[in-house]
């Protein structure tokens, strides 16, 4: 009886033994398999994914997270291809318009006056060339950023942006208010993350706001609601309509009422990424009374 047991014991260990040396053994075929597959691939064609049809189960799930990953890859592909091509049509035009000053410019002898009003639309064109290289840079570097973050002064940040704005758009009016609850606070409303940053996204909304209002004023409101900052930038224009609000974050996107105003259609962009690079949120409402742009910050 004690030496069946003992066969039993052993024959049942060896068949054990046997197909664990067997899934083994299948499992790194699998394996092999699948990094000849990958190995194949090519990033000519970011559009080709591994088969996952008759992948074993032991696999199923690398196949299903490395196609994930390539789809991923496809979609910044993607992206980076349609900012370059937008960028190149942007790029373009202010050098076209330069190029064109200057060749008139030089068909003929010109006045000193001529060629002075000449150099002043060339600066423009040349400061707005400058701005947009800034932004497209700037987009270029956010997604792989990591914030290092400080206490940044909301007040500070505000003033600092309209007198950037001033500088660059001597007409425009802003008005800041501090929503009631602030008198409450021992001290300046703070926020962590980078004071330039946020600087650069503040002066956006305020060009829109000042851009977009027949008077070229616009209403910054500061308040908290206890767990983040609120930053409201109203303007008093046409407001944006409908079908255009859910794109108006859009790379390079223009509306209807932006497209005989200067600009670049990035602002909102660039504002949009510095926000949510710091935990916040951007929010736009618009009616035909005009535009509010809600930034929401946490405070800690």
């Amino acid at each position: 009886m004690l030496l069946s047991l003992l066969l039993g014991f052993v024959t049942g260990a060896a068949l054990l033994g046997g197909l664990g040396w067997w899934q083994h053994r299948r499992t790194r075929r699998a394996l092999a398999q699948l990094a000849e597959q990958v190995r194949r691939l090519s990033l000519a064609a970011p559009s080709l994914r591994l088969p996952s049809t008759s992948a074993p189960a032991e696999t199923g799930q690398l196949i299903g997270s490395l196609n994930e990953l390539l789809a991923r890859h496809q979609a910044a592909t993607d992206d980076q291809r349609r900012l370059l091509v937008q960028a190149a049509h942007k790029l373009r035009t202010p050098l076209t318009s330069i190029t064109g000053q200057i060749e008139v410019t030089l068909i003929k002898a010109r006045s000193v006056e001529q060629h002075e009003q000449t150099w002043r639309s060339v600066l423009q064109d040349v400061t707005r060339f400058n701005q947009l290289a800034d932004d497209l840079l700037l987009l270029a570097q956010l997604p792989g950023s990591r914030l290092v973050a400080q206490p940044v002064a909301l007040d500070e940040v505000i003033y600092q942006a309209i007198s950037v704005l001033k500088a660059r758009r001597p007409a425009y009016e802003m008005q800041l208010d501090f929503a009631s609850p602030l008198a409450e606070l021992p001290g300046p409303l703070t926020v962590p993350g980078d004071a330039d940053l946020l600087t650069r996204a503040l002066v956006h909304l305020l060009d829109n706001a000042g851009k977009f209002s027949p008077d070229q004023r616009g209403l910054v409101t500061l308040s908290t609601d206890g767990a983040a900052a609120l930053l409201l930038i109203q303007d008093y224009g046409l407001g944006i309509p409908p079908a255009e609000l859910p794109r108006v974050s859009e790379l390079f996107f223009q509306g209807e009422n932006a497209r005989q105003r200067p600009g670049h259609g990035l602002g909102l962009t660039v504002a949009q990424r510095i926000v949510e690079l710091h935990g916040g949120h951007l929010r736009i409402e618009s009616d035909d009374a005009g535009t509010v742009v809600t930034v929401r910050l946490p405070l800690r």
